[in-house]
C-alpha cells in the first residue's frame, strides 16, 4: 500500500499514541494538585509516574506473549478502548490506592497498543517508505511529549487536573472511533511464544541495539523529568510560560522526527545512529555548561532555546532510526522487537527520572546537565561501538563472497 492511502490510519495511530505519550508524563506537571486531592506527598504522588513506566516496561513482553496470536485490529482497537476506559477512571478516582491501580491498568493497555501500532504501520506501508510511515506514527509520541504535557498542564490549571485526564480519554476515545471505521484487516503474525520471544531477543545486533535505546531515552528523561526547574533556573521560565519553550521544542521534535524517517530510508541506521546521539549528548551538556557558569536573564533565555530546538532535532530523529534498525535486524520478528523496544524505552524512562532526582537533590540544575551529558556520551560510544562492528561484518561478509565468486566455476 502506498503512504497516502494509508495516512489516515497512519493519523489516527499517531493520535492514539500521542494520547498515551501526554498521559504518561503530564502527570509531573500536575504533582502537587494530584497529592493534595488524593492526601499524600508530592514524593508520593510521583510513584504513579514510576508505577506506570515500570508496569509498561514489563507488561510490553508479557503481554506481547499473551497477544502475539490474536489479530492486530480488534487488538488495537480493543487496547485503545481500554486505555481510554481506564483513563476516564483516573479523572474520577478518590483514592491512592485506587489512583495507583488504575495507572497499572493503563499502562498495560498501552504496552499492547504501542508496539502493535508500530509494527503495523511497518506492514502497512511499503519496503521503501516504512521509515516515513514509522516517523509518521512516531509524530504522537514527540508532539506529546513536547505540545501534549503542556498543553495538559495548562487545561489542568485553568480546569483541575481531573479535566486533564479526561481531555486524554476523549482523545482515546476518538482515536478508537476512527480506526475501528479506517483500520483495515492486517496480517496477524504467527503466535510467538516466550522462548521465540527470548531468541528474538538474542538475535545478532538486538540486544545492543535495545540498550542503545536505554542509554538513550534515560539520558534525556534525565532533563525532561525535572525541565521546569532547569529552565526555570536558567531562563526563569515558570508556571503557564513553561507551555511557550515546551513549544520551541515540540516542533523541532517534530521537524526532527520526520528528518529522522526520511534519513532512514537512505542512509545506514548505525551511522545516522552515531550522529544523532552526538547532538543530543552536546545538547544535554550544554546545560551543564550554562548552569555551571551562571548563565541567566536574556542570555539564558536565547540559549536555553537554541539548545531545546537542537535537542528536539536530535533527539527525536533518532526514535524512527533505531525503530528501522531493530525491524531490519528481525524483519520476520517486527512486532517482537518493536515491543521490546517499548519496554526498553520506559525503562530507560524510569533510570532517567531517577538518575535526574539524585543530581537535582545533590548538586542542582548544573548537576541535572551534566548527569544527562555523561548518560548520552555513554550512549554516543555505544552508537559508535555498534556503527563499527556492523562494519566489520559487512567487510567480512563481503569478502567472503568475493572468494565465494572467483573459486565458483566458469560456465
Amino acid at each position: 500500500m502506498t503512504l497516502s492511502s494509508t495516512r489516515p490510519v497512519l493519523v489516527l495511530l499517531a493520535l492514539g499514541l500521542f494520547a498515551i505519550g501526554t498521559d504518561g508524563y503530564v502527570i509531573t506537571s500536575l504533582l502537587p494538585d494530584v497529592g493534595h486531592a488524593l492526601g499524600v506527598s508530592d514524593s508520593a504522588a510521583g510513584q504513579l509516574i514510576t508505577v506506570f513506566a515500570l508496569a509498561y516496561a514489563v507488561g510490553a513482553p508479557v503481554l506481547g506473549v499473551l497477544t502475539g496470536g490474536l489479530p492486530r485490529r480488534p487488538l488495537l482497537i480493543g487496547s485503545l478502548a481500554v486505555f481510554a476506559l481506564t483513563n476516564a477512571g483516573v479523572a474520577i478516582a478518590g483514592s491512592y490506592p485506587v489512583m495507583m491501580v488504575v495507572r497499572v491498568l493503563a499502562a498495560l493497555a498501552a504496552a499492547v497498543f504501542t508496539p502493535a501500532c508500530s509494527a503495523t504501520a511497518a506492514v502497512l506501508a511499503d519496503d521503501g517508505r516504512r521509515g516515513r510511515a514509522l516517523a509518521t506514527v512516531a509524530a504522537g509520541v514527540s508532539l506529546s511529549t513536547a505540545l501534549g504535557v503542556p498543553l495538559g498542564a495548562l487545561v489542568g490549571a485553568a480546569f483541575g487536573w481531573r479535566v486533564t485526564f479526561l481531555a486524554i480519554a476523549v482523545l482515546a476515545a476518538l482515536a478508537t472511533a476512527g480506526l475501528a471505521l479506517l483500520l483495515p484487516s492486517v496480517q496477524t503474525p504467527p503466535a510467538t511464544g516466550l522462548r521465540a520471544r527470548i531468541a528474538v531477543a538474542r538475535t545478532r545486533g538486538v540486544p545492543t541495539a535495545l540498550g542503545l535505546t536505554v542509554l538513550w531515552i534515560a539520558g534525556a528523561f534525565t532533563v525532561l523529568t525535572y525541565i521546569n526547574p532547569v529552565l526555570g533556573d536558567l531562563a526563569g521560565v515558570r508556571g503557564s510560560g513553561l507551555a511557550v519553550w515546551l513549544l520551541v521544542f515540540g516542533v523541532a521534535a517534530v521537524a526532527g522526527n520526520a528528518v529522522g524517517g526520511r534519513a532512514a530510508d537512505g542512509y545506514p541506521a548505525t551511522s545516522l545512529a552515531v550522529v544523532t546521539t552526538a547532538g543530543l549528548a552536546l545538547a544535554l551538556t550544554t546545560f551543564g555548561v550554562l548552569a555551571s557558569l551562571g548563565v541567566h536573564g536574556r542570555t539564558g533565555m536565547v540559549a536555553a532555546a537554541v539548545v531545546l530546538a537542537v535537542w528536539g532535532v536530535f533527539g527525536w530523529a533518532f526514535m524512527p532510526v533505531q525503530q528501522h534498525r531493530l525491524v531490519e535486524l528481525a524483519a520476520g520478528d517486527a512486532g517482537v522487537v518493536l515491543s521490546l523496544s517499548a519496554s526498553a524505552t520506559y525503562i530507560g524512562i524510569s533510570l532517567g527520572g531517577f538518575a535526574g532526582s539524585l543530581a537535582l537533590t545533590s548538586g542542582g540544575v548544573a548537576a541535572v546537565g551534566w548527569t544527562a551529558g555523561a548518560i548520552e556520551s555513554c550512549a554516543v560510544l555505544a552508537a559508535v561501538a555498534i556503527a563499527v562492528a556492523h562494519r566489520r561484518v559487512r567487510g567480512v561478509r563481503a569478502a567472503a563472497s568475493g572468494m565465494d565468486t572467483a573459486t565458483s566455476p566458469t560456465r
